[in-house]
This record gives structure tokens, sequence and C-alpha cells, in this order.
């Protein structure tokens, strides 16, 4: 006699209670309307999240470029609308000399959060050496907009580059503003 062939039951996930099925239900809803983030679906807490970007930063200052670009990537993941994680994004491009993508990445943390001072003066500086002396213009003008005082080291960065702008500019009347 030969033993029965009966296909495998899968185990059935039996959830008794109709508040949790609620609650995660409104979760996916929330997810799937860019409500929330995947960290926030998956139970990511934020001081995970901060832990890891703030391993990537080291990594970052102490040129190990791909360990904090692949923690970086992992991190736009989880929290697609996190400015910060744009920002370090577009200056690990900067670092290995992708331009275009780093424009991209800061005007994306600059949609994200417009009051960011680091990220308007760094695409700043992008455009300046594409001599694209216009939207340079532009990116130091708001960067210094946002620090009246004049406390902000970034904001005191994209003044000190005006006027070498300004200066190169007289210096050289062939060059022109795009």
């Amino acid at each position: 006699m030969e033993p029965e062939t009966t296909p495998a039951k899968r185990p059935q996930i039996h959830d008794p209670t109709p508040a949790r099925r609620k609650r995660l239900i409104d979760l996916f809803n929330a997810f799937l309307e860019d409500k929330i983030s995947l960290a926030e679906l998956k139970g990511i807490s934020r001081v995970d999240m901060i832990r890891l970007a703030e391993s990537g930063h080291v990594k970052f200052k102490h040129g190990r470029f791909d360990e904090a670009e692949t923690i970086f990537k992992g991190l736009m993941i989880l929290d697609h609308r996190n400015p910060y994680f744009h920002a370090m994004m577009a200056a690990l491009h900067q670092k290995r000399g992708r331009p275009v993508e780093a424009i991209l990445e800061y005007s994306h943390a600059l949609k994200l959060n417009k009051h960011d001072v680091t990220s308007l003066v760094n695409r700043g500086e992008i455009y300046l050496r594409h001599n694209n002396f216009r939207k340079a213009a532009e990116d130091f003008r708001s960067a210094i907009l946002l620090d009246e005082v004049g406390s902000n080291l970034w904001a005191n960065r994209a003044r000190s580059l005006v006027i070498a702008l300004k200066r190169t500019l007289e210096a050289d009347p062939k060059l022109n503003l795009r």
C-alpha cells in the first residue's frame, strides 16, 4: 500500500482580532498612498534609521564612499522622503565626480526641505564649476537669504563664493551669465 500523496498544506495565518487586521490594512493603504515610508510600514524605528545614517556619515567622512553609498541607498529606499538621505547621496555623487546625479539629488533634497542651506551651496558650487553662473548665483543668493544673521557657515561660504564670482566676472568680461 502506497502512502497518500496529498499536497502539503500551507499554514494559514489566523488573525483573531479584527482590530489588528484593520490596523494592518490601514498601514498598508497609507504606504500605497505615500503617507508613510517603507521603514514605518516595516516598523523600523527612527533611532535605528538615525544610527544607520550616522554610520554612513562616518564612512563618508573617512573616504569609504562605497560603504557610505550602500548605506544611504538603503536608507533612501526605507524613507524616500528624508531630505538628509538625499543630500548625503548628492554629496557622494559630488565627491565621485557625478555632477548630474548630484544636482538631481540636491534638487530632490531641496524639494523636501527648501531651507537646506547646505544643499543650496553645494548645488551652487557644482553649477559654478560648470560655468553656469546664473544658477550658481541663484542658489548662493537663496542660501544667503536663509541666513540673515550671518551665523551659518554654509551661507558664509556662499557669501565668499559670490564675492569671488563677482570678481571673476569683472576681471573677464568675456564670461557671461548663462
